[in-house]
């Protein structure tokens, strides 16, 4: 059964190659000697040394011909040489490749006031909203598998945590590792969307999603939350955008509902409120179920070349040959 799928999986790319083999034939009915130009003795008894010897005399010369080893070797050389012309290749197992068809970015506030314990897990833990986000995030990526996804944290300054990539198992160990204020105590909800723009400009699919998780209202960005929204609009990008957190615990930067949904609004997408645990993971659970995962998938099967095996056993058999000439000549002489 073993040898049955090796075979089945080994194939030749040009099979008409093979309708070369005939060629020495050609060879073999012209002649399969050829002239040696080395110095003579003139004899007079040179017909009974040709007799003895088996040599043919051609216009008074001594024709020596092919042995059949040099024909057994040139034989097996040009099988070889052939075989590796017609590219033998083994195939391995078919496998799916999934291509992302939209690209989607998560910016995540991490100012100060996520630190605020007012989220509580499935398990009843009490938790700060940066950890909840965490917690649902980790198991919204997982439904994500196949899509490119990329990172932004933001707080005093917004920066690109992780570009668009599919390897998400990365992605969630860089979302693991962030801490609250690690990019200062404010919130610039406007220059995280001017910087989720600048990272779709190199993006080439036309659906492009950004979901914004922020408990505050924007503070000290360069760009408008409503300018950016609609930089945000011209360049086909739809906003979520998610208000985190109970807002009577928001202290002295309250929750900007209005914002939000305007710049939700502008862009064509949607704004929720997150009061708790249970509120932010039905949130992410009816994005995902209006916004399913896109990957278009393909099957491959990876290929091994193994044209150089066969030409490097035509080179050890002329190498061997060789060897095994130079050992019998050096024979003789001693």
């Amino acid at each position: 059964m073993f040898k049955q799928l090796f075979i089945d999986q080994l194939i030749v790319e040009h099979l008409w190659v093979f309708f070369l083999l005939p060629l020495p034939l050609l060879v073999i009915w012209s002649s399969w000697s050829y002239p040696s130009r080395r110095s003579a003795l003139k004899v007079s008894f040179f017909n009974s040394l040709r007799i003895a010897s088996g040599m043919k005399a051609r216009d008074h010369q001594a024709v020596t011909r092919a042995t059949w080893s040099q024909k057994l070797l040139a034989l097996f050389v040009w099988i070889l040489v052939i075989t590796s012309l017609s590219r033998p290749q083994l195939v391995g197992e078919p496998m799916l490749v999934e291509h992302p068809q939209r690209d989607l970015l998560l910016s995540i506030d991490l100012s100060g006031s996520m630190e605020t314990r007012d989220f509580t897990l499935s398990d009843g833990q009490s938790v700060d909203r940066l950890q909840a986000v965490k917690s649902l995030l980790n198991t919204f990526l997982d439904q994500r598998s196949g899509e490119r996804i990329g990172m932004i944290f933001f707080g005093s300054a917004a920066f690109v945590q992780a570009p668009f990539t599919t390897d998400l198992k990365a992605l969630k160990v860089l979302l693991n590792e962030a801490q609250v204020a690690m990019a200062g105590p404010k919130t610039v909800i406007g220059d995280s969307i001017a910087l989720t723009v600048k990272m779709f400009t190199e993006s080439k699919v036309e659906d492009r999603l950004l979901i914004l998780l922020t408990d505050g209202n924007d503070t000290t960005s360069k760009v408008p939350p409503d300018e950016a929204a609609k930089l945000a609009k011209e360049n086909a990008i739809k906003i979520i955008a998610i208000a985190v957190g109970d807002p009577e615990n928001a202290g002295e930067n309250p929750i900007d509902r209005k914002t939000l949904e305007a710049v939700a609004a502008t862009t064509g997408g949607q704004f929720y409120y997150a009061l708790d645990s249970s509120a932010l993971k039905n949130v992410l659970a009816e994005i995902n179920r209006l916004t399913p995962k896109k990957v278009e998938n393909q099957s491959y099967s990876p290929t091994t070349d193994l044209y150089f095996w066969p030409l490097l056993a035509a080179l050890l058999l002329i190498l061997l040959y060789g060897a095994f000439i130079m050992v019998k000549h050096y024979g003789k002489r001693t």
